[in-house]
C-alpha cells in the first residue's frame, strides 16, 4: 500500500530548488554598515594588516564598507572620533587617555601597539647616549604628535625638567629632512621608523632612544571609539576587530603580502622602506599576551601603568577609572 504526504513531489525538488534559488538571488543584498577608520597618521607599515584585510574579503565578510582616513597626529584622531567625524580611530593610549580626562566620549577597544614604541631618534655625530643628553636640544614633533602627550611624563621619570627641550613643529612626513639639515639635533617619532631613517640619513649614522628601554612600560597605539557607538551598534566594533586582527595574522604570517596590499590601494609609497620596518612593528604589536589572549587584549594592570604614567605630572581633570577607558568586551581572540 503507498502512502503520500503533502508537499513537492520529489520528481519536482530539482525545480522546486532552483526557483527557491532564484528567488534568493534576486533579493536584495543586506547593505553593508559604512565605516570610516581614521589613521594616526600618513600611511606606515603598521597600517598594512588593515589592507590586508580589506584585499583579503574579511570586512566584507562582516557587512563592513570600510574607508580609510589619513591621519595628522594622534590628539588630532582623538579629536575626530570625539566629535563624531569619523567612527573608529588610532591613536596613542596616553593621547585617547588625556582626551577622555578632559571630556572627550571615548573608550579604546582594542591595542596596536602592545609595547609602546615611542622613541627619539637623531644622528650619531649628535652625542646623545642617554635621555638626560636631550636637556637643551631642540626637537623636531608635529603639533597633534603623541610624544607631546607623552613627553612630560617620561621627562619626569628620568629626573629631566620637560621643558629643557625645545620642541620645533615640523609636519610629519619632515621630520627626517630637519635632523639631517641640522636645523634640529632629533625628533621625536616611533621605534619603528628606524628604516625609514636609515634611508635618508644612512645606513649605521642613526641614533635612538627607545623609551620603553628606559623604564616606560605603557600601551602605544590603541583602536577607540566613540561612546555612542557603544550604545548603538556594538556588534559593529566586534565584527570590525575580528576582520582587523585576521589582516595582522595574516600579516604576521606574511609581512610583504600585507605590504603589498596597502602599496596596492596607496598611491606613491615606498615598498621596500616599508617591509624593512615590519619586523620592528611585528616585536612591538604581536607579543606573548598576543599568543595568549588574541590580539588587541588589553591587560588591566599595564592599562592601569599607562594611565598612572601619563598623569604622573600632571593630574586628569576628572577621576577617572579603568572602565571609563577600555573594554575587552569586543576582543575576536584571533590569535598569531
Amino acid at each position: 500500500m503507498k502512502t503520500s504526504t503533502p508537499g513537492t513531489p520529489r520528481a519536482h525538488w530539482p525545480r522546486a530548488l532552483a526557483a527557491g534559488i532564484a528567488v534568493l538571488a534576486a533579493l536584495p543584498a543586506a547593505a553593508e554598515d559604512k565605516v570610516q577608520l581614521q589613521l594616526n597618521w600618513f600611511h606606515l607599515a603598521d597600517h598594512s594588516p588593515i589592507y590586508l584585510a580589506m584585499k583579503k574579503g574579511y570586512y566584507k565578510e562582516e557587512g563592513i564598507d570600510l574607508t580609510v582616513l589619513r591621519g595628522s597626529g594622534s590628539s588630532d584622531s582623538a579629536k575626530k572620533i570625539d566629535l563624531g567625524q569619523s567612527d573608529i580611530g588610532i591613536s596613542d593610549a596616553p593621547t585617547v587617555l588625556t582626551a577622555i580626562s578632559k571630556g572627550a566620549n571615548l573608550k579604546m577597544v582594542a591595542v596596536v601597539y602592545d609595547k609602546a614604541g615611542n622613541n627619539v631618534f637623531f644622528k650619531k655625530s649628535a652625542n646623545i647616549k642617554s635621555p638626560k643628553d636631550l636637556a637643551g636640544k631642540k626637537i623636531a614633533v608635529p603639533p597633534a604628535d603623541s610624544h607631546r602627550v607623552l613627553w612630560p611624563a617620561f621627562a619626569a621619570t628620568q629626573g629631566i625638567d620637560a621643558n629643557s627641550v625645545t620642541m620645533v613643529n615640523v609636519k610629519p612626513e619632515g621630520k627626517q629632512a630637519i635632523v639631517a639639515a641640522g636645523e634640529v639635533d632629533a625628533a621625536f617619532d616611533l621605534y619603528t621608523s628606524f628604516a625609514i631613517w636609515e634611508k635618508v640619513l644612512g645606513k649605521g649614522e642613526v641614533g635612538h632612544l627607545l623609551w620603553a628601554d628606559y623604564g616606560l612600560p605603557i600601551y602605544g597605539h590603541t583602536y577607540f571609539v566613540n561612546n555612542d557607538l557603544v550604545k548603538k551598534n556594538p556588534k559593529l566594533i566586534e565584527r570590525f576587530l575580528r576582520a582587523t586582527h585576521k589582516g595582522w595574522r595574516d600579516a604576521k604570517a606574511n609581512p610583504a603580502a600585507s605590504i603589498d596590499a596597502m602599496v596596492e590601494q596607496v598611491p606613491g609609497l615606498d615598498r621596500a622602506t616599508l617591509l624593512a620596518t615590519m619586523p620592528a612593528i611585528l616585536d612591538l604589536c604581536v607579543t606573548e599576551r598576543s599568543s595568549k589572549y588574541g590580539l588587541g587584549w588589553i591587560e588591566p594592570e599595564l592599562m592601569q601603568k599607562t594611565m598612572d604614567i601619563t598623569f604622573a605630572t600632571a593630574k586628569p581633570d576628572k577621576p577617572m577609572v579603568l572602565a571609563d577607558v577600555f573594554t575587552n568586551e569586543y576582543n575576536s581572540r584571533i590569535k598569531p
